[in-house]
């Protein structure tokens, strides 16, 4: 074997080794899928060891195959981290970010202007999506993770923990600033947030009717949406008192769409500021990193915020 593998032979091996699939990695590199055929074909001469098996509607790894295509897909990492870091010599550039599409929607997004201001050199790119994209494959710099501190080997700063708490249109309050009893409650219709992944332990309207009102069992009244735009939209419509986290309904409180139906809340999961660890020092992750959790802080310094105080 003389030399080195072509790169685009690489390129392509890489791809087809992570999907299992030729179609997928054309997607990817935006050729056909004969052309990723015939490029892993070449490697395979070049190595003279057959890296697949073309199985009728499906591709697998040879044991050849399966030892190589670690050491080549962290090739192609370190690739990207060079790059990363001729890039981020300085706080400048741009800074991908994907985050939940409520947290994205209604917290991050509107503060974002702040940031720009602040570093008009790195240009954010908010991708908002409840899928957990992965970082290498989905070209993704930050994550901001929700969670309860599942975040594996990946560099993590807890950025804060949200709430489950019952709002409605000011209207529905009996009087101006005064919350509803659990009674009066009882007499309205309830709006449920049940996101991707909910689990019967989550924050929702049993487990708040629990801590509540232990004595009764929950009204079985519940609406349920599976976006958290959609309840909070819902109750300033006047449709029903929504259980959604004071993250998300926080800009419509303060502005006084929203009230806060009763002070009870539950605790709920927390956001988490992720990269890779070796990108975590470097100065545009610093610094967006160091700004968002300036922005927690000042938020939790706020009327809205002040409600999550003694939430761990």
């Amino acid at each position: 074997m003389a030399g080195y593998p072509p790169f685009k032979s690489l390129e392509a091996f890489d791809a087809a080794a992570r999907h299992l699939s030729f179609q997928r990695a054309a997607e990817e590199l935006n050729i056909t899928p004969t052309a990723v055929s015939h490029r892993i074909r070449t490697l395979e001469d070049h190595l003279g060891r057959k890296l697949f098996h073309r199985l009728p509607r499906a591709l697998r790894l040879t044991p050849d195959g399966a030892a190589y295509a670690p050491w080549i897909r962290q090739a192609f990492q370190s690739f990207r981290q060079a790059g990363t870091a001729l890039e981020d010599a300085s706080a400048r550039g741009e800074l991908v970010v994907t985050a939940t599409m409520s947290f994205a929607t209604n917290w991050l997004a509107p503060r974002l202007h702040r940031f720009s201001s602040q570093y008009p050199d790195i240009a954010v790119r908010l991708v908002a999506t409840d899928d957990v994209l992965d970082f290498a494959r989905h070209g993704i710099d930050v994550a901001i993770r929700y969670g309860r501190g599942e975040v594996g080997d990946l560099f993590a700063a807890w950025v804060l923990t949200d709430a489950a708490i019952p709002v409605c249109s000011p209207s529905r309050l009996t009087a101006k600033g005064q919350t509803l009893t659990a009674d009066e409650l009882r007499r309205l219709p309830l709006i449920q947030y049940e996101w991707r992944g909910y689990k019967p332990g989550d924050p929702g309207w049993v487990p708040w009717w629990d801590s509540v009102d232990p004595a009764r069992p929950a009204p079985a009244n519940a609406a349920v949406f599976g976006d958290e735009h959609m309840c909070i939209q819902a109750a300033i419509d006047g449709h029903g008192v929504a259980l959604v986290g004071l993250l998300a309904a926080a800009r419509e409180i303060e502005s006084g769409r929203l009230a806060v139906a009763h002070p009870q809340s539950l605790p709920s999961k927390s956001c988490y500021f992720t990269c890779v660890p070796q990108n975590a020092d470097l100065p545009k992750f610093a610094a967006f990193r160091d700004w968002l959790l300036a922005e927690a802080d000042d938020f939790r310094d706020g009327p809205v915020g002040a409600m999550l105080d003694g939430i761990a």
